[in-house]
């Protein structure tokens, strides 16, 4: 997290959300998109199918529908949403049984994944480090625009998905790792979001937001 006393950026990748999006991917699920939901790419790195991938179409379409209902009740992730996708009881499936099977079968291989995800997350913040970029971007929107930036803070969700992609998901702006590793590409992204955020002039009595 960066934080300026005016403003703070912090970028999450939620374990929870990890284990899901291998899930969907091991298990070949189909979910449907919705405004909470966007058309995800496949993870980087891939996950290995389960066994029973492709199989009872039926049952996966359900699981796919299930998967999607998990997901728009625990985006943006958090403790209470890994809590719920966890074993021995998975609390956050109930009434949901073809997808709680199939994350029976799946969720060890989905917690080995989410290891290597987060060693590879390591490498790109070692790599791409983007603390002061940040603070030097933020100055000089200010500088352009002539005033400071309304204080803000600004939650990112990072995906470990291919390529270098952005979504809004109502509101809470989520990114490819992919996206993040391209320091340009990233900063170019952050660039729009802060002159967003600085031509929107802050009320009397406005609380502190994301821009």
């Amino acid at each position: 997290m960066r934080a300026e006393g005016r403003w703070g950026i912090d970028l999450t990748m939620p374990q929870s959300l990890l284990l899901a999006l291998h899930l969907r991917d091991a298990a070949r699920l189909r979910p449907p998109t919705s405004p909470l939901l966007p058309d995800l790419p496949p993870l980087d790195p891939a996950a290995v199918p389960l066994p029973t991938a492709g199989g009872d179409l039926t049952g996966l379409e359900a699981a796919g529908r299930q998967w999607a209902r998990w997901w728009a009740a625990s985006f943006p992730g958090g403790a209470d949403a890994l809590t719920s996708i966890l074993p021995p009881r998975f609390p956050g499936l109930a009434g949901m049984p073809e997808l709680r099977g199939l994350a029976e079968l799946g969720m060890d291989d989905a917690v080995t994944w989410s290891a290597r995800a987060r060693e590879v997350e390591r490498r790109v913040l070692a790599r791409t480090p983007t603390a002061l970029f940040e603070t030097n971007l933020v100055a000089e929107v200010e500088h352009e625009l002539g005033r400071r930036i309304r204080p803000f803070q600004l939650g990112v969700v990072v995906l470990p998905v291919q390529g270098a992609h952005h979504w809004d998901v109502l509101g809470r702006p989520v990114i490819s790792l992919g996206l993040r590793a391209d320091r340009d590409g990233y900063l170019a992204w952050l660039r729009e979001r802060l002159v967003r955020t600085g031509s929107t002039p802050r009320g009397r009595g406005e609380r502190t937001e994301q821009p």
